[in-house]
């Protein structure tokens, strides 16, 4: 796949992420770290954390930089890891990578792809812009987004329209215009307002409706990175940290402990319909739910200290 395809679509999702709160990171970037190159490491390491803190039901988005800047690098490095880790996130590579964040952008790309898929993050960016219209819009699925968001876009685009013929006349007439419009006629520096801000809506929905149509090359680049081998050096720098027998078992006993808590669960939901002490019940869910967590971080404390 070139450039030239593939381009407009990943640009078209850095301004998606910008539009949202998400630093700055550009094409460039992402193609860097396709070929593993260091420049991208950081950035990506960036926008990780960022991905981890983004919340899906505040109109703006407070992802405390400072924090990442000034915290010791191999402090955040841990926490990313955990946090995915225990999101299921598990894979070696990722695990096993520099806490100084100087390399594996080529991994750190791989693991942005994961999260835009496992957060359903652009759709979470539509929604935030759809929450004026509806307070259904997590129930919404892709399709009725999508519907939305045109009928949204050809909505803006008459108001535009309306405004724009407003601006122009020098005395409206009571028959084209409502009495509200002909109230704004006296007001010319608000309708420029008007207009200025339904432009910035109106290219926030096209950079969506772009994304919907073209994502499918996103992915297909993607799985273009997947296919892009690391460097021998790096490759053989990681078979000396890793010792797969010991993640194996470490996996095993993470499934073991998932398998636990779903089981447990399972018999706590029968027991919730069968028994009206639905205190205790509570009670017993909390218990089960701490030890499952305890277990899980101390297999991924384990699994970092291997590794380091």
């Amino acid at each position: 796949m070139s450039s030239e395809q593939v381009r407009p679509v990943i640009e078209c999702l850095c301004q998606i992420l910008s539009l949202h709160g998400f630093s700055m990171i550009t094409f460039e970037t992402f193609q860097l770290a396709k070929f593993n190159q260091n420049q991208s490491t950081l950035p990506l390491w960036r926008l990780i954390y960022e991905m981890l803190h983004f919340d899906h039901l505040a109109t703006s988005q407070n992802f405390d930089n400072d924090k990442f800047t000034q915290t010791p690098k191999g402090v955040i490095v841990d926490q990313i890891k955990r946090d995915l880790f225990n999101r299921g996130y598990t894979y070696e590579h990722f695990l096993s990578l520099d806490p100084n964040m100087q390399t594996g952008s080529q991994q750190l790309l791989v693991c942005v792809g994961w999260l835009i898929y496992h957060l359903n993050l652009i759709d979470q960016c539509m929604r935030q812009s759809l929450t004026s219209i509806s307070d259904d819009n997590d129930k919404t699925d892709k399709a009725e987004l999508i519907e939305q968001i045109k009928q949204t876009f050809y909505s803006n685009s008459k108001i535009r329209s309306r405004l724009q013929a407003l601006d122009r006349i020098d005395n409206p007439d009571n028959r084209r215009f409502s009495s509200f419009e002909l109230q704004l006629h006296r007001y010319p520096h608000l309708i420029t307002k008007y207009i200025n801000e339904l432009d910035e809506e109106q290219h926030k929905l096209s950079l969506f409706l772009f994304w919907d149509k073209h994502e499918n090359i996103f992915w297909k680049w993607m799985e273009s990175v997947l296919d892009q081998p690391s460097t021998s050096v790096e490759n053989d720098q990681l078979a000396d940290k890793i010792d797969y027998r010991y993640l194996e078992a470490e996996k095993q006993k993470f499934n073991a402990a998932v398998d636990t808590l779903d089981n447990a669960l399972v018999r706590l939901k029968h027991l919730w319909i069968s028994n009206d002490d639905h205190t205790l019940i509570e009670r017993d869910v909390s218990t089960i739910v701490a030890s499952i967590d305890q277990q899980i971080s101390s297999l991924f404390q384990q699994l970092l200290t291997n590794n380091h």
